[in-house]
């Protein structure tokens, strides 16, 4: 892909959401959208003419089940391990995920939709660089599992397409911790991200969609990531 066709695929998507949504792109990010939640994201795939995708940690399956629903023509790509490994909640045992697999799996059969029992750091070596319309990520909330699934996952990214993720909250109770904010924060700072989005407002307003917890995106808007970096 030329650098002209690069630039023209971000500012096509760039363009839709702002159209769309009647945003000013240079307000400083992150940018709220308000009445606007994750199953109004997977309507917007649709409109962007996305066509294949990956949700990374989709337990039981209902948020790749609405992706999918939105997105007659989506091939998805549904990442989860389906394991209990060291941090990830105490309460829960292998009997219980290997139930929850088996849901997701009856759950998601008839649409073009293929299971990958892997974690995230394992699943997305087998993806190519830019070969993906969209990720959404829904998986381990620590800070360095973040980190790497917003850094690896990112590069499956095609330009013009969306990096998305859910839980965008900052957690630091002893039974649960989110360093989502945290991550992804430190992400778009580092490459110079903007603008990015908030789907939905911070205050809750009657009559307006607003997940809780709301989700988060931006435009995969260059092949720099890509690129070892030199000392």
């Amino acid at each position: 892909m030329t650098s002209k066709n690069i630039m023209n695929e971000i500012d096509k998507t760039l363009d839709h959401i702002a159209n769309k949504f009647n945003l000013d792109l240079t307000t400083k990010s992150p940018i709220e959208i308000p009445n606007f939640g994750r199953v109004e994201l997977a309507k917007l795939f649709n409109e962007l003419g996305f066509t294949i995708g990956t949700e990374v940690g989709i337990e039981r399956g209902e948020y790749s089940e609405i992706l999918l629903r939105s997105n007659p023509k989506l091939r998805l790509f549904s990442v989860d391990a389906w394991q209990v490994y060291n941090g990830y909640r105490d309460h829960t045992n292998q009997k219980t995920m290997d139930k929850i697999y088996k849901e997701a799996k009856k759950r998601l059969a008839k649409y073009n939709c293929k299971l990958i029992k892997k974690l995230s750091a394992d699943a997305v070596k087998s993806f190519k660089y830019e070969s993906l319309d969209f990720v959404y990520i829904d998986a381990s909330h620590e800070f360095s599992h973040v980190a790497h699934d917003l850094v690896e996952w990112s590069k499956r990214v095609r330009p013009g397409g969306i990096v998305a993720g859910h839980d965008y909250i900052k957690k630091t109770d002893p039974g649960y911790q989110s360093h989502v904010v945290d991550a992804l924060h430190g992400y778009v700072a580092a490459y110079n991200i903007s603008p990015w989005f908030i789907l939905g407002r911070k205050s809750v307003v009657d009559g307006e969609v607003r997940d809780r917890p709301r989700s988060f995106m931006f435009v995969k808007n260059s092949e720099i990531i890509l690129r070892p970096h030199s000392f």
